[in-house]
């Protein structure tokens, strides 16, 4: 089993990924989401919390490298929170660029069922509103991860 560990600069909108060996649960990690209503699943996926700033990253890119839904808050454990000019959804899929942080009134949320930094997993739930940069209204409902690789630095 491979564990996958990135660092996400948002300014520039880069991921970089490696793989180490984990030594951790054998539960494959999957992230899916409805996409203006089309099935979407990632297919390399993983998550980051920064003790630095408190903020939590949890980024999918599908089979294509362009392709990637990005959720990122403030906070880290269990708990529900609600995007805002701090916390946001975001997606590159096929020719749709959106998120919610380009939106006057930014709607979604992130639940988190599951926050294990000694199993370093973490689990739960989502959906968003976001905008493109033209103004055109994007939904991605029925989001949910599971065990995916949670690195906490």
């Amino acid at each position: 089993m491979y564990s996958v560990c990135f660092k996400f600069i948002f300014t520039e909108l880069i991921i970089y990924f490696s793989c180490k060996k984990d030594s951790g649960s054998t539960a494959n990690p999957t992230f899916s989401a409805k996409v203006q209503g089309t099935l979407w699943k990632g297919a390399t996926i993983a998550a980051l919390h920064s003790t630095g700033g408190n903020t939590t990253q949890i980024i999918a890119a599908g089979t294509y490298p362009s392709e990637q839904i990005s959720l990122i808050y403030i906070g880290s454990g269990k708990g529900t929170f609600t995007f805002n000019d701090q916390n946001m959804g975001s997606a590159v899929i096929g020719s749709y660029s959106f998120s919610s942080m380009f939106s006057d009134s930014p709607e979604g949320t992130i639940t988190i069922t599951q926050y294990d930094v000694n199993g370093k997993k973490i689990s739960g739930t989502f959906s968003f509103k976001g905008d493109d940069i033209d103004g055109a209204t994007y939904n991605v409902t029925e989001g949910k991860f599971d065990n995916v690789s949670l690195a906490v630095q």
